[in-house]
């Protein structure tokens, strides 16, 4: 009788353990976020005409102090007409960002248009924190190793890296920009 007690006893410990373990697990696990590269993510969350500003707010993986500048605008045949100026924003501890545009002088923002977001060396001076990780050229944003005569943007997975003359490479996303005011 005492050994089926034991056994018993024993048993219901071990369970319990398993159990606690499994949720300790669980509970780590939606810590362990992880990505395969690096990324910006970003929404508009306020749009008014009067005063007429976008508001706007985003994640990255990038190092914390990044430097993201950001600018509304819309198509204008192959190239981009801009309803801002640039306004800069940095990737917090925690790796998010927000920030508040204004139109240009004798511009105002209107429905549908678009938040480019770009992240890169030579888009704003980046701390030498931020240098050392990405790279002095941003070549360490594809997840691919450099290669001084190849094109890391040809060889990497990452659907935000882009490269520009003089071999730099940087990230850039958008987020429509939906209602103005509109409600």
């Amino acid at each position: 009788m005492r050994l089926f007690s034991c056994i018993g006893i024993c048993l219901g410990t071990a369970l319990a353990v398993l159990a606690g373990g499994a949720q300790g697990e669980k509970r780590q696990s939606l810590k362990a976020l992880w990505a395969p590269t690096y990324y910006i993510a970003a929404e508009v969350n306020d749009c008014e005409p009067n005063p007429n500003y976008v508001a706007f707010r985003g994640a990255s993986n990038l190092p914390p102090g990044a430097i993201i500048s950001a600018v509304v605008t819309d198509f204008d045949f192959d190239a981009w007409k801009d309803y801002s100026e640039r306004v800069f924003v940095p990737v917090t501890d925690q790796g998010f960002f927000s920030g508040k545009i204004l139109p240009k002088d004798g511009m105002g923002f209107r429905h549908n248009l678009i938040l480019r977001l770009v992240f890169g060396p030579i888009y704003a001076k980046q701390p030498a924190s931020v240098l050392a990780v990405v790279g002095r050229k941003g070549e360490n944003l594809g997840g691919v190793e450099p290669s001084p005569i190849e094109d890391i943007a040809g060889r990497s997975e990452n659907p935000q890296l882009f490269q520009t003359s003089g071999w730099y490479y940087g990230l850039e996303t958008i987020a429509r920009v939906p209602h103005c005011g509109e409600k």
